[in-house]
């Protein structure tokens, strides 16, 4: 029978501060997609006075609150003690029991903890049952004889085993920085899981997960974790770092732990920049994870109403554009249309491109304003040399690096195994331009953003290449400009031609705005998502 791997976290009482705990999780979520969830369980033992407080934050990683502590007593005159009925009432499904230090500092006896389990077992409160021998106990060969007697005075109070977790601590490794061998520990825990054998049965010793506390670190884990009898791990200090979770990618390493190494090469190999290589690791890591991007009814508010162009009472500046910068965003072939070449190139009217447009309408803004109004495209590896070719008859609007930065290009995945895709006739089609979502790790990746700070420009009007309508409205630049903001939409109201597309909608949890598409949204909910009388505004 194989058994799930399960590490836990035992906070004790640190960090300090409710904040700090935040901070840490904000942390423990980047690299959450080096861990499959299906190879490890996780349960994290805050402070008491943060479990409720942290149970969204510790759940949305896919881990679990466990109490440190709870009551050998029910309800009743007991001050400063919580019954497992309270953990229940707070949807607290874990708690230790045993611990060290509660036995050596708190005076818990063996008669205690069996007590504890009892209670536990009969609310439906899994429990990791703690035990193991002081440093003297195991000088005098008593390890075993200690484990039994602490393990067997809590054996008849057991009666899910399903609900039991065993946590073998030797206290003298405990906080100190001595480690028992991997050898040591296996042949201990191998002694626990043959005494469950012979005290309860061959099924329950079989399925009974065992962990190994003392000292657990992100070195001396990979060792520890293949031997046959560790099932996981209780840590201590080492679960109130970062590094926790390489403890845990360690346990249980995700498609993403095992392939990024294969990703990663094969992007510098390539000369991929680090902001290409940052941005493709995150979205890759979120395609392995297997986590839920849909985005349901549940959590949405419509939007009721927002700003109009009529509403707004900004002047119009043409200084403004000598800070801006008009981008056009070109990576798109026209193939859906027949053009193996970028669609912009496309015949719009009396044989003029949606480039050749573009141009002029640029053209017009410099001339009407008297300023050198700034223009660049985002090309793709694709798009970027006919489209150069395209616009080299317009001098004024320059060339190279001045004109165009090309977009990152992202390395295809194979679906059957989530490995780099290989094409041996064709090195090129390896690779794909990873779309819009790419602009800001292309800017900072090629440099075109550092060079258009220093140059001082400050705004940037984005739009798709193959949008006309979408033009400098000076209007709307000082309205921007005034406002501070970081990012402004223009946005339409939705009619029913518009109703399998994307729309705004308010975030529940934080309140602010988000685009849904229909790709994110589940079944159940696509009646609501073509609602245009609920869901009024999209992104033109």
């Amino acid at each position: 029978m194989s058994r799930k791997f399960i590490v836990g976290g035992n906070w004790k009482c640190n960090p300090k501060t409710g904040k700090e705990c935040n901070e840490l999780l904000k942390e423990w979520k980047k690299t959450l997609s080096m861990v499959d969830g299906s190879k490890v369980e996780v349960v994290i033992c805050p402070p008491a006075l943060w479990m409720t407080s942290l149970t969204d934050g510790i759940q949305g990683l896919g881990m679990c609150v466990s109490a440190q502590n709870v009551s050998k007593t029910g309800a009743g005159a007991f001050t400063g003690e919580w019954t497992a009925e309270n953990l229940v009432d707070i949807g607290v499904s874990w708690t230790l029991i045993g611990h060290s230090e509660r036995r050596t500092k708190y005076g818990e006896t063996d008669a205690d903890t069996a007590e504890k389990v009892a209670k536990c077992q009969a609310a439906g409160v899994s429990a990791i049952l703690c035990i193991g021998e002081l440093l003297e106990e195991r000088e005098a060969g008593k390890t075993d004889e200690v484990n039994k007697r602490q393990l067997g005075a809590c054996i008849p109070s057991i009666k899910d085993w399903d609900k039991i977790v065993i946590a073998y601590e030797p206290v003298w490794a405990i906080g100190t920085g001595k480690v028992a061998t991997p050898e040591q520990a296996e042949e201990t825990q191998a002694a626990i899981r043959a005494y469950i054998k012979q005290a309860v049965g061959a099924a329950v010793a079989e399925k009974v997960r065992i962990q190994y506390g003392g000292s657990v670190t992100p070195d001396n884990c990979a060792e520890l974790i293949t031997k046959p009898n560790i099932d996981g791990f209780l840590v201590g200090g080492a679960s109130l770092k970062p590094s926790f979770m390489d403890i845990i990618k360690t346990v249980g390493p995700s498609k993403m732990a095992t392939m990024w190494p294969s990703f990663q090469e094969k992007m510098s190999k390539d000369g991929c920049n680090d902001a290409a290589i940052a941005a493709f690791k995150y979205t890759y890591g979120v395609l392995t994870s297997g986590a839920d991007v849909m985005i349901p009814e549940s959590k949405l508010d419509p939007v009721e109403t927002l700003p109009t162009y009529e509403s707004i009472k900004a002047k119009p500046d043409p200084r403004l554009l000598k800070k801006t910068l008009v981008l056009k965003l070109n990576g798109g072939l026209g193939t859906g249309m027949g053009l193996e070449k970028a669609k912009s190139l496309l015949e719009v009217t009396k044989g003029n491109s949606f480039l050749d447009l573009i141009a002029q309408q640029v053209a017009s803004m410099k001339k009407e304003f008297k300023t050198d109004l700034k223009f660049m495209l985002m090309n793709s590896f694709a798009t970027s040399a006919d489209t150069l070719e395209a616009l080299s008859k317009y001098e004024t609007l320059g060339t190279g690096s001045d004109l165009e930065f090309v977009q990152n290009k992202a390395p295809k995945v194979t679906a059957t195994d989530m490995s780099p895709a290989t094409w041996e006739k064709d090195k090129g089609h390896e690779w794909c331009p990873p779309g819009h979502g790419d602009l800001y790790p292309a800017m900072l990746g090629s440099g075109t953003l550092d060079k258009l700070l220093k140059k001082g420009y400050k705004y940037m009007f984005v739009s798709n290449s193959d949008n006309l309508g979408a033009t400098m409205d000076l209007k709307i630049l000082k309205y921007f400009a005034d406002s501070r903001a970081p990012f402004m939409m223009e946005v339409a109201e939705r009619t029913d031609a518009d109703k399998k597309g994307g729309h705004l909608a308010k975030d529940k949890a934080t309140g602010g705005l988000l685009l849904r598409e229909s790709a994110q949204c589940p079944e159940a909910d696509e009646k609501e998502f073509q609602n245009t009388d609920k869901y009024k505004f999209f992104n033109t």
